[in-house]
């Protein structure tokens, strides 16, 4: 799983469950589409759930757990490097602007009100004269973001390794929507993880405290909130094999038994054999040249490569260069 820090987390937005008090608040076309997606979603070949249902509240709670375990190294490496070249993250960022004499703003784009909470209060306490600005979005649709002011300029931070969540062909369609929110030399930095000992990957999907396990099957829960569906994540193992060929770690949850759950407003009920597994993540690991030639499609002239000493994250930093429109 890519994972990220509470700092500048940019996740898909969790459709929230219908009450009769607000039904008339809610968007019913995204509301429709959203169950549209999951339903197709379960009825592929592999079954698949969207990873956006891991971040409701207990799920982000859960990933912070995750950013603190030992065998998850991909946090630590990511803020190592970044401590060496940027200073400590985000705060060191906004400091290095601070010190040039700019006025910088913080627009934090996250799945999760709570995320989105915790980037606010972090930021208020380190540096209370940098403004935070909060969008609650879903990244694969059309985002809005605030209005930049006359003169200024636009850094995106897309760290973490979020992009290995995605198969080529999306994550260029995702660089290319956060492409049409900047101008010509505007910047992007894009964190990615790295091959490394397989060994290593799997174990940080495979914590032996079963925090990732708890977050993996906590997505069912959120599953239900929304669709009103039955399933039972007791009844689920959590299984994270690291594909060496593929070179990417998939999280699945495999039914222990034959299991026929109700879908609720989805209209319909799902059989599982026992053994049968519906995926719920994919995490790549890339070399250099392949996240140098994905923003490169998306409209990004590469500029800069940093890689950690120990070879597992890079980061990419990249000029925005045209508009994409129509990708």
């Amino acid at each position: 799983m890519a994972r990220r820090s509470p700092i500048r987390r940019e996740r898909q937005l969790l459709p929230q469950p219908v009450s009769p008090r607000t039904a008339a608040l809610v968007d019913l076309d995204a509301e429709a589409a959203a169950l549209r997606e999951l339903r197709q979603s379960l009825g592929r070949t592999p079954r698949e759930i969207p990873s956006k249902y891991f971040y409701d509240d207990r799920g982000s709670a859960l990933f912070e757990q995750i950013t603190r375990l030992p065998e998850y190294y991909p946090t630590r490496t990511e803020r190592a490097l970044l401590i060496e070249r940027a200073q400590e993250k985000t705060v060191g960022l906004l400091d290095a602007v601070l010190a040039d004499g700019g006025r910088p703003r913080y627009i934090a784009v996250d799945i999760s009100a709570h995320a989105l909470g915790r980037t606010r209060d972090i930021l208020a306490a380190a540096r209370p004269e940098v403004p935070v600005e909060q969008v609650l979005a879903d990244y694969t649709r059309e985002l809005r973001l605030p209005e930049r002011p006359a003169g200024g300029r636009r850094l995106v931070l897309f760290l973490g390794g979020t992009i290995g969540n995605e198969e080529d062909a999306d994550a260029v369609r995702l660089l290319a929507r956060v492409r049409e929110h900047l101008d010509p030399g505007d910047v992007l930095l894009l964190g990615a993880n790295l091959v490394t000992d397989p060994a290593l990957i799997h174990a940080a999907y495979n914590d032996a405290q079963g925090v990732t396990a708890e977050f993996n099957r906590n997505l069912l829960r959120a599953v239900n909130s929304f669709a009103r569906s039955g399933f039972d994540p007791s009844a689920f193992d959590h299984y994270a094999p690291y594909d060496v060929e593929k070179r990417r770690i998939e999280m699945w949850l495999v039914a222990r038994s034959a299991l026929e759950v109700d879908l609720g407003r989805l209209g319909s009920v799902l059989r599982l054999r026992k053994g049968e597994g519906i995926r719920t993540e994919i995490s790549r690991r890339f070399m250099r040249d392949e996240v140098l030639r994905l923003i490169d499609a998306a409209g990004f002239t590469p500029e800069r490569w940093m890689e950690s000493a120990d070879g597992r994250f890079g980061l990419a930093l990249g000029l925005s260069r045209r508009s994409l429109r129509g990708l």
